[in-house]
């Protein structure tokens, strides 16, 4: 595996030892749903699956030691995940009605291990919350389930110029509230671009990141990267995943409906559902 020198990385996002903007009291785990993967947020072991595809059986070629956790936008675990060995993680994708019922229904003690919160909510276009109505339905449908054991990671926002402010403001708006991780979705170009932004995150939270999308895409009108370019991304990505201990998994997004088979730089399977070159990459930790 391609490693990243101690003076490249302190170039690239210096030292990492600033007092964060948010202080979280210690967890103190006395139950467990189901027990985290020992290798969970280990090098070699970062990898997780942003997965839309339900029960597909090409998620059966996915799974290697490096990919851990799985989860899929909502509640319904995919047949196969448990006998193939991954940490689901259920998502409360959104507001309503219906996916707060399934949610409340869904996640008992056996589902998962990890609860996902709210997908883009600083986002019109995906679960659109405000941070206190966001806030509000935390501790109502999200908070009383970590007394079944589950670990819970504070909403994804994405890395518009609104995620960060909002995700302030729902935890100052979460009073009682707890958080193991922070999730996060960053695309963009340029891997230092994203090193700069996840340090920044982190530096704010103070907690582990779940980047639970990323891509080298760019959604601003400018020039998309080449496949040759998401790969040299990646093959700089892995490393700094694996060496970097605030950074617990990292999903790539491309295993969801739409990109299979398809050319678009940032796929990872095939037609037939085996990982093309990129996925394999991934999947194997760089190897």
């Amino acid at each position: 595996m391609a490693t990243l020198s101690k003076s490249l990385l302190s170039v690239l996002f210096g030292a990492i030892v600033a007092a964060p903007a948010f202080a979280f009291p210690a967890q103190v785990d006395t139950i467990r749903a189901r027990a985290l993967n020992p290798a969970f947020g280990q090098p070699g072991s970062k990898i997780c699956l942003s997965w839309s595809e339900g029960n597909d059986p090409s998620l059966a070629n996915l799974k290697t030691p490096h990919v851990i956790g799985l989860y899929d936008y909502g509640v319904d675990k995919p047949t196969a995940a448990d006998r193939l060995g991954f940490d689901f993680w259920p998502l409360l994708w959104g507001g309503d009605a219906s996916r707060l019922a399934a949610f409340d229904s869904a996640v008992t003690s056996g589902l998962g291990t990890i609860i996902l919160g709210f997908n883009e909510p600083n986002e019109a276009g995906q679960s659109n919350l405000d941070p206190f109505t966001a806030a509000a339905l935390w501790r109502q449908h999200i908070e009383p389930k970590r007394a079944l054991g589950y670990k819970t990671a504070a909403p994804a926002v994405s890395n518009a110029n609104s995620g960060i402010p909002w995700l302030k403001s729902f935890i100052q708006a979460c009073g009682g509230c707890n958080f193991d991780y922070v999730a996060v979705h960053w695309y963009d170009v340029g891997f230092s671009n994203m090193v700069q932004y996840l340090t920044t995150f982190h530096d704010t939270f103070g907690l582990p990141i779940l980047l639970t999308e990323f891509a080298e895409e760019d959604f601003n009108g400018g020039t998309q990267p080449t496949s040759a370019d998401v790969l040299a991304f990646m093959k700089q990505a892995i490393p700094f995943f694996d060496e970097t201990p605030w950074i617990l998994a990292a999903c790539p997004f491309g295993f969801v409906s739409g990109l299979k088979g398809s050319q678009a730089p940032t796929a990872l399977q095939n037609a037939d559902g085996t990982p093309n070159a990129l996925g394999s990459l991934v999947i194997n930790d760089g190897q």
